[in-house]
């Protein structure tokens, strides 16, 4: 038997028997443990919330940088859509006249046509507020001469207007996408530095001090159309970006960390399924009826101020540090065993403050785990490998083109312009309820079949795809089947892609080496949002149709290497992950035996 034998079956015998002598601990959900999950997932709310709360309202955010950066022009652009509105009704009501006129003269016409004819020509009267029919044509003649009068300047320099319209437009997309691209780069800075701020300032307290972001994210937007400053918005955009980032290390961290081994993957997920219900309350919200209107935007962008103030409330004042960042990082056992009671709801935690314990004493005897060790050290790299896979499985598989597309297709399906608010509404609203699904499926099916499985659909959804797309113009069948595999994609992200990555990264890392694991891969998860984001509109201008065999392909590589590298890490602890990794037999226990253990375990 091998040195590393020896010490697993010891530390096995060690818990083993502390479990026969003290029974089993609670390894249950339990009411505290549940609301601490709720308390440090607001964060993951605000952070979905943030990626959802620009889409609706992009046109009144575009107006308000115009209004502010070329006030001159924006002016004259209020005259010209008043005068071309003018122009527009009193075509209408000209043409109305003419033609209700020519069928009450004709010879042609029948008595009907001729009574439907009176009808309209007395509609117009009351209309333009006239004695008799009579007057009608005068009067449309004198609005006429009236609105030439009053328009001739205006139509003068029309031609000016449009070729400054030109680079008005162009200097709106451009400002527009370097606001969208901070909010990713923010992302990448925050994901990078949420290894720094966990071991600053531990995990408690690094969530705490990300909701400073948060917090002035949404002062700024506040305040932006007070100050007239589009910059205020940019900025605000770019800090939230931060707080998104520094999210997607901190939470998973924290929520590995509190969790006993059989509940990790249902705590893991509740992530997720916040990013995916602060999504949908940000579409719901933005709705023209709600706060997607010219005074109310940027109080839609400055909501995440109110579950920021409540989370940070909560978490500081009810909720303690992870037990195992104050027994491994801090030495402190009687902090630790005190919080692993209150998360348990039970005294008897020895079994896993015992198996901290021993986690404590190698990592001591090591040096801190930096961010070039990730890389060097052996019994790391593919660890970081598979975790930097799955984190560029979740960005390049096609989420973003597909809610990218998704408007077009709705529109192709004749869905009317004011209902397409409802359908994308539709397409969060199923992403919320498959996360949902996750939850408990995770920990009983395993994290492997939940990846593998859900992709393969997508492979064959994105070819079905492909192909409704091109054939969309010989009938709406073909639309209304697009729109289909657009759910069945979105059904198969939120039971994969879309939580497991995250969780998966928090897994697989013993303690020294986990905020370095999160903060490499977030910020690798945030480069190919960038990347994504930057080039997908050229490579659907370029492919049409034919892009989303691009990512067919990308699915295609990445099942390949889950299959045969991604261990199944559902109930294991961080040993069990790490000695598949090198290759190391971990003992063999009975059934009876492995429940106690897990039951006892930690990671």
């Amino acid at each position: 038997m091998t040195r590393e034998e020896d010490q697993n079956n010891e530390v096995y015998q060690n818990l083993t028997q502390k479990a026969d002598a003290s029974g089993p601990i609670n390894h249950k959900w339990t009411l505290y443990l549940a609301l601490c999950c709720i308390t440090v997932t607001t964060s993951s709310l605000i952070f979905g919330y943030n990626i959802g709360a620009t889409n609706l309202p992009t046109p009144l955010i575009k107006q308000f940088f115009v209004q502010n950066y070329f006030a001159q022009f924006f002016n004259q652009s209020l005259e010209y859509k008043a005068l071309d509105g003018q122009i527009g009704r009193l075509n209408a009501l000209e043409s109305k006249y003419n033609e209700n006129k020519d069928i009450k003269t004709s010879l042609e016409s029948n008595e009907t046509q001729i009574e439907e004819a009176e009808n309209g020509l007395n509609l117009l009267k009351e209309e333009l507020n006239l004695d008799s029919v009579d007057s009608i044509e005068g009067q449309l003649a004198e609005m006429r001469l009236k609105l030439n009068e009053t328009g001739a300047e205006l139509e003068a320099k029309r031609g000016e207007f449009n070729e400054a319209k030109v680079k008005v437009d162009a200097f709106q997309t451009l400002i527009w996408t370097v606001t969208t691209a901070l909010f990713v780069v923010g992302g990448m800075i925050g994901a990078f530095t949420s290894k720094y701020v966990s071991d600053y300032f531990g995990r408690k307290k690094g969530i705490i001090f990300h909701h400073l972001f948060t917090v002035s994210g949404a002062v700024l937007v506040l305040i932006a159309p007070y100050v007239k400053t589009p910059e205020c918005v940019i900025v605000s955009r770019f800090i939230y970006g931060i707080q998104g980032g520094m999210s997607c290390g901190l939470i998973p961290t924290y929520l590995s960390e509190i969790s006993p081994a059989n509940l990790r993957g249902a705590t893991g997920v509740v992530h997720q399924l916040c990013v995916t219900i602060g999504i949908l309350v940000a579409q719901t919200l933005g709705f023209r009826q709600l706060m997607g209107t010219a005074d109310l935007w940027h109080f839609l962008l400055a909501i995440p101020l109110i579950p920021c103030l409540i989370g940070t409330l909560s978490l500081l004042l009810f909720f303690p540090e992870s037990p195992r960042a104050l027994l491994i990082n801090n030495g402190d056992e009687n902090a630790a065993t005190q919080a692993l009671r209150r998360l348990r709801n039970s005294n008897n935690v020895s079994a896993e403050i015992e198996e901290m314990s021993n986690e404590a004493k190698e990592t001591k005897s090591d040096e801190a785990i930096s961010l070039k060790d990730l890389f060097t050290l052996s019994e790391l790299r593919w660890p970081l490998i598979t975790g930097l896979v799955l984190q560029l499985a979740q960005q390049l598989c096609g989420i973003n083109a597909i809610f990218f597309y998704s408007e077009g297709i709705f529109r192709n399906a004749s869905i009317q312009e004011s209902d397409i608010q409802y359908a994308v509404f539709l397409t969060g609203f199923i992403n919320v309820i498959c996360t949902i699904v996750c939850v408990p499926l995770i920990d009983r099916l395993g994290r492997k079949p939940l990846l593998v499985y859900p992709m393969i659909v997508i492979i064959f959804d994105f070819i079905l795809l492909t192909i409704f797309l091109t054939l969309q113009d010989k009938g709406m069948i073909f639309s209304y089947l697009s729109i289909v595999c657009i759910i069945v994609f979105i059904m198969c992200f939120a039971v994969g892609l879309g939580p497991i990555p995250f969780l998966y990264v928090a897994e697989c890392f013993r303690q020294d080496a986990r905020s370095a694991a999160l903060a490499i891969c977030m910020f690798t998860n945030w480069v190919a949002n960038l990347v994504l984001t930057l080039t997908f509109p050229y490579l659907a201008q370029l492919l049409a149709n034919y892009v989303f065999l691009v990512f067919t392909v990308i699915v295609g590589i990445a099942v390949i290497v889950i299959l045969k590298k991604v261990p199944e890490t559902k109930g294991r602890s961080t040993e069990e992950i790490m000695a598949h990794f090198q290759g190391r037999k971990v003992p063999k226990y009975t059934g009876d035996e492995s429940g106690k253990l897990m039951a006892n375990s930690k990671v």
